[in-house]
């Protein structure tokens, strides 16, 4: 197989309606869903609940991002949600300290993407599989994060008051939040580094065939360096959205493995396929739809967090299975290392 007809069959729109048909039956499904809701539900259709879903929904967006770009490279990213919290309790203690908002978010994004480049030299270069060595650098980080700078606490306040923390959420024009211009942010970025960007062509081809794509002579590597990077750098933005919307950074999100669930969720449900080498930020948008509208749907029916996991562990199911229906493997993907 050429270079550039692998390169061509990984593009983000290549593969057919078959490929295409999950995320068609999503569609289909958050719009029953948002119908069945707004029949059934008081207060589900109005402008307040809408604001509530879109405020809701940035940091689940923002960390998909990086989900995104990690799957469709064909790695995973265990250690997400651990990075999240990890880098909003380093913004968090930097300005207890008295450094500066520019400052202290300089010093957390250094230290994120310190964190993504140890996880992607694991997979690149000591070739663990992307599973296990983002499982254990989650481990890690959770540790010595929690213990080494919280004393084993698992809570650490956010000084609501700093003007870093207001700018965070408040509105960084009338009726336009500092969330949901991050959550732009981040599907923008994500849109341009994977359609405009010699990066991103070579993203498509890693998860199409890595193999091939490195014995093309594409720098497979180097290409993982900035995924695991992008990935994590995602995952401080999502945690400074969630710490200063609930003015505290709470280990617990780590431990309950809750938003991360979700977060695979949205991807695999938006079309992405797990092995990778095709999707882009449609797929994204599709699969935070339904999730965000179902959980605002189901926490308006008061239904337990036990409840709500099992629904949304059902649905995963049903999308994984899906998946293998329509993604399903040959001589060309079967390759060792998938994760």
């Amino acid at each position: 197989m050429s270079l550039g007809s692998m390169i061509g069959a990984a593009r983000p729109d290549a593969g057919g309606g078959r490929r295409n048909l999950l995320e068609r039956v999503v569609m289909v499904v958050t719009v029953v869903v948002a119908l069945v809701f707004a029949a059934t539900i008081d207060g589900f259709a109005t402008l307040g609940n809408l604001s509530v879903i879109l405020s809701n929904s940035a940091a689940l967006v923002i960390l998909s991002c990086g989900m995104a770009l990690v799957i469709i490279s064909r790695g995973l990213d265990l250690s997400l949600i651990a990075g999240m919290v990890a880098g909003a309790t380093c913004f968090s203690i930097l300005i207890d300290a008295g450094y500066g908002g520019p400052e202290s978010l300089l010093l957390a994004v250094c230290a994120m993407a310190a964190v993504g480049i140890v996880n992607a030299w694991l997979i690149a270069y000591v070739e663990i599989p992307a599973m296990l060595a983002t499982l254990a650098s989650a481990m890690f980080i959770t540790g010595l994060v929690r213990f080494a700078i919280l004393g084993g606490e698992f809570m650490i306040l956010l000084p609501k008051a700093h003007p870093t923390v207001v700018l965070l959420t408040g509105e960084i024009l009338p009726g336009l939040p500092a969330p949901l211009v991050l959550m732009a942010g981040a599907l923008a970025a994500t849109a341009i580094l994977l359609r405009y960007t010699a990066a991103g062509r070579t993203v498509y081809a890693m998860g199409d065939n890595f193999q091939a794509a490195r014995l093309s002579g594409l720098p497979v590597r180097r290409t993982t360096i900035a995924v695991y990077v992008f990935a994590a750098l995602m995952a401080l933005f999502a945690g400074l959205v969630t710490a200063s919307a609930s003015g505290s950074v709470d280990f617990r999100t780590v431990t309950n493995g809750g938003l991360l669930f979700e977060v695979i969720l949205v991807v695999v449900l938006g079309g992405i396929p797990l092995r990778g080498g095709r999707g882009g930020i449609r797929n994204i948008i599709v699969g935070v739809a339904l999730i965000a509208i179902l959980r605002n749907g189901m926490t308006l029916l008061n239904f337990t967090a036990q409840m709500q996991d099992m629904l949304k562990g059902i649905v995963l199911i049903i999308a994984i299975v899906l998946d293998n229906y329509l993604n399903p493997r040959d001589t060309e993907t079967d390759t060792s290392g998938d994760l």
